[in-house]
């Protein structure tokens, strides 16, 4: 009996050849559209679909986290806000729960989060809803999925123009360094992969830094893939190299309060005038 094309689609093996023939042309769509269009529609997606699957999960941790910080006092407030720069240098405020209490040592340094962070504070890291609220700010567009670490504003208004590549890009959950970084990480060495993941932003290399960073989370790896990037800020380093003064770090810090106090002002601003317009 002649083979059809029509009948050979009609038997398993033509249907599977016939699924994997789509997918092949879907990823090959998304992989030459990615950076323009797939990124971006693909972190509203699926923060979407997180938010509504752990919403559930969030609010029990959320009565739970009030219920405790209403006994033993941990906590200023259930969340913590700090400001970022973001995407073409604007400012962001990333909310996070509360997992550590506001410890100083004798000479009225902050101590190291290890020393302050709760025994709850360490569940509710280890187990990522800490970081739910984030799924808000993929979503608004704020942040990505995958991206370049997030800088905040007093080191980013550090860093030299050529290193400032790395803001035209949405800044990430995850980012490259997962893969690419290691204990002896830098910030220079960031700044690097920073600009090769700018130039080279790719669907498939997106995937495997999401993966890689979600299967150190799940082996529970202790390794500190982000070397002096965790442990000091960029103006520390710079301080501690002697590529600035103590004066330079102030005017950048003052700069990053001032820029931080406007995007409040802007903030309660537009708060007031759409309560007005509520009740009118």
């Amino acid at each position: 009996m002649e083979l059809t094309l029509a009948s050979f689609l009609n038997t398993p093996w033509g249907m599977a050849v016939f699924i994997l023939a789509d997918i092949a042309v879907f990823l090959a769509i998304v992989a030459l559209n990615y950076r323009w269009f797939f990124k971006r529609f693909f972190d509203i997606l699926f923060s979407a679909v997180f938010l509504a699957v752990f919403s559930p999960f969030f609010l029990i941790f959320l009565a739970v986290s009030a219920i405790y910080n209403r006994v033993v006092n941990a906590y200023p407030a259930l969340f913590e806000k700090l400001v970022f720069c973001g995407k073409k240098g604007k400012a962001f405020a990333m909310t996070v729960f509360a997992t550590e209490r506001v410890l100083h040592d004798a000479e009225g340094g902050l101590l190291p989060e290890e020393e302050r962070m709760t025994k709850f504070g360490k569940f509710v890291k280890g187990c990522g809803i800490k970081y739910y609220p984030l799924l808000a700010s993929v979503f608004m567009g704020k942040m990505s999925f995958v991206g370049p670490r997030p800088l905040t504003l007093a080191d980013a208004a550090a860093v030299s123009e050529e290193d400032k590549v790395r803001f035209s890009v949405r800044p990430g959950l995850v980012n490259s360094l997962a893969r690419y970084g290691g204990e002896k990480l830098t910030y220079d060495d960031m700044f690097e992969e920073d600009a090769e993941y700018v130039a080279h932003i790719n669907f498939f290399r997106d995937i495997s830094f999401f993966m890689t960073r979600f299967a150190q989370k799940v082996r529970g790896d202790k390794v500190n893939y982000l070397g002096e990037v965790s442990e000091k800020s960029y103006l520390e380093v710079l301080l501690a190299d002697g590529k600035i003064a103590p004066e330079e770090a102030e005017v950048f810090r003052a700069d990053a309060a001032a820029r931080e106090a406007r995007r409040d002002a802007a903030r309660n601003e537009r708060e007031r005038f759409e309560r007005r317009n509520l009740f009118r």
